[in-house]
């Protein structure tokens, strides 16, 4: 039997539909770079996330690949106990040339006490090390552990001297807290003295913040 002869018509039409929906979903990302999952849902797509598959896979199959990384697991796993040794094992395996991030990662999201402690040694010990800060900020999205990320920022911002690393420790506490609902920026412009170097900074991050809502509500 012959190959069955397609319909022009159908054809043309067809084509049409699709540079319809093409420049539609171009428009989109165009005029909606936030939001375009929400818009493109709106024109009949549906969207799936594969990442958070892909990140379980990589846990499930990481494992420790030198003595460093072994030592660490026998931390989180309750087999070794907490020292500067392992404090510096952590921070040394992160900065590596390449650092087994899947492995970490999953102690993160287990929320794992020994990680935790190992966390608290280091803002205790390093007070205002941004890396600790930050590593705190990420292990509070598996564990609600704000009183501490608002202590530990808070102390940071005012033993900071150097002012362009205040702004970026601020910008940091800001950005930790504000999911929970709180104001960073106003509860540390309470602490400084208005005229000061450091309210202005914070002046200025009110301000910087305040636009880029006004620029996201434009849009």
């Amino acid at each position: 039997m012959g190959k069955k002869k397609r319909d022009p018509v159908l054809d043309e039409y067809e084509k049409l539909e699709y540079e319809m929906v093409r420049d539609k979903v171009d428009e989109i990302f165009r005029n909606h770079p936030e939001d375009y999952i929400s818009e493109l849902e709106k024109i009949g797509f549906q969207y799936v996330d594969d990442e958070g598959d892909y990140e379980e896979m990589e846990e499930q199959e990481a494992k420790p690949e030198n003595p460093r990384q072994r030592d660490l697991v026998a931390f989180f796993e309750d087999r070794k106990e907490l020292s500067e040794e392992v404090f510096e094992r952590f921070t040394e395996e992160k900065v590596s040339e390449n650092p087994n991030y899947p492995l970490i990662r999953k102690y993160f999201k287990r929320a794992n006490r020994p990680l935790k402690a190992l966390l608290l040694y280091g803002l205790e010990n390093y007070p205002g090390r941004i890396d600790i800060l930050s590593d705190m900020a990420y292990f509070h999205e598996f564990e609600n552990v704000l009183h501490i990320l608002i202590a530990h920022y808070t102390r940071a911002c005012v033993e900071q001297q150097d002012l362009n690393t205040f702004s970026k420790l601020a910008r940091d506490f800001y950005y930790a807290t504000s999911p929970d609902g709180y104001e960073a920026y106003y509860a540390l412009k309470e602490l400084f003295e208005p005229e000061s170097d450091k309210a202005k900074i914070i002046d200025f991050l009110i301000a910087e913040e305040a636009g880029e809502e006004r620029d996201a509500a434009i849009q």
